[in-house]
């Protein structure tokens, strides 16, 4: 049997205030950091994991992934790195839903409040590493290199 826990809208609404103002510092800082890199006052960014292992790490592809995603290109944002559109959706089911739960006070939650969501997120990124390493080193097909040489 599922417990009835009551809603704190108070506690709810202060801390999707928080959550909102931290991801607006980080986008904000995100996007000084990339203006800062286009007028190259800040070295282009390196990704350790492929310089010394010459793999891609979880996040390779995602600054790619982004610009197509804000460009709504989302098959290529999801085929640069799924983390993004991925993690759009999951950032868009938690701002609704917090809202709808805020707005309608009915003692519903209207969001997922445990850590399925994020796990599955997780999983999903973990195997997409994975399978692009696989390409990469069994059938030498470089996921970023070769499809950008092909798609051009």
């Amino acid at each position: 049997m599922k417990a009835n826990i009551s809603l704190d809208y108070k506690v709810l609404k202060k801390d999707f205030i928080y959550v909102n103002i931290l991801a607006s510092i980080l986008v904000l800082g995100s996007l000084v950091y990339l203006i800062l890199q286009k007028i190259d006052l800040l070295p282009d960014s390196v990704c350790v994991m492929h310089d010394v292992l010459h793999l891609y790490c979880p996040g390779c592809g995602g600054t790619r992934a982004t610009f197509a995603f804000l460009q709504g290109r989302f098959l290529y944002s999801l085929y640069c790195n799924p983390a993004v559109l991925l993690g759009a959706m999951l950032i868009l089911h938690y701002e609704v839903g917090v809202i709808l739960t805020l707005v309608k006070k009915n003692g519903k939650r209207y969001y997922c409040s445990n850590v399925s969501l994020v796990v599955l997120y997780v999983v999903v990124i973990l195997l997409f590493t994975v399978v692009r390493n696989y390409l990469l080193l069994a059938c030498e097909y470089d996921m970023l290199q070769d499809f950008f040489i092909n798609y051009s």
